[in-house]
């Protein structure tokens, strides 16, 4: 199946036809770049879109004190948040061994995925069970962002995770590695924190010390909803009109 999928991709990257390639981040182009040795004209970064009015900042006053109350998590302890499957390719189990580094500090794991028995009886093992909350999947995942005060995400490799434009947008900042593609926005101490290494359990540590400053999440939260306002829905849409306008008008 992968060398079928690795050949049809090619075949149409190597097409007379090919307009253009819309990359979802930077690392994507470089990768598309890289390996089909595409012209640099062809490639075009449109970052997704975010739904700016649902994930909004304005979630904690609704959800902050009610999920915490639920899960016997005190207001002011600090809750760094993790959504997603893929548990593995998206670093949860060295983020898991980060936490121990972490003193008092809560991490809620949004997200169904086969490996979960095993983390959660790593975490048991690690003595981490009563800072380490499953929640499963779950159909809405706004009232987490609304519950948190950090999102992490130090991926193996990930073009660009709308959960993390999503958690942004909530007010919350992001930390994530080099391996995805989110991490474009992220300028380290501003919106957030990025690992050069997603494997590197001391240095995503570091990054949940610094995250867990008194004040340090609350400022870098507000820079990560200034940073993606640009990147609403509707920009999106613009964005990608331009670029089928410019492709018809070229094409005539």
């Amino acid at each position: 199946y992968h060398w079928y999928t690795l050949a049809a991709e090619k075949r149409m990257l190597d097409s007379p036809r090919l307009g253009a390639v819309f990359c979802n981040s930077n690392m994507v182009k470089e990768e598309v770049r890289r390996h089909f040795g595409l012209a640099e004209a062809k490639l075009r970064v449109i970052y997704s879109g975010v739904d700016l009015v649902a994930f909004h900042p304005d979630l904690r006053r609704t959800w902050r004190g009610r999920k915490r109350g639920e899960l016997g998590i005190a207001d002011a302890a600090m809750v760094f948040l993790f959504v997603g499957s893929g548990f593995r390719r998206k670093g949860l189990p060295q983020l898991l061994r980060a936490l121990g580094g972490v003193r008092d500090a809560h991490l809620v794991v949004v997200g169904a995925d086969k490996d979960l028995p095993r983390l959660r009886r790593a975490a048991e093992q690690a003595k981490l069970s009563g800072r380490v909350h499953f929640t499963g999947g779950q159909d809405d995942v706004k009232p987490w962002y609304g519950m948190a005060d950090c999102f992490v995400l130090p991926s193996l490799y990930d073009p660009f995770p709308n959960a993390a434009l999503e958690a942004m947008a909530c007010g919350l900042p992001l930390i994530t590695s080099l391996q995805c593609g989110a991490a474009e926005f992220v300028e380290s101490g501003v919106e957030g924190y990025v690992c050069r290494d997603p494997l590197d359990v001391v240095e995503l540590a570091r990054c949940l010390n610094l995250a867990a400053a008194p004040g340090q999440a609350q400022r870098m939260g507000a820079a990560a909803r200034s940073k993606v306002e640009p990147y609403g829905l509707a920009g999106m849409a613009q964005r990608l009109t331009r670029l089928y306008a410019d492709l018809l008008q070229t094409k005539s």
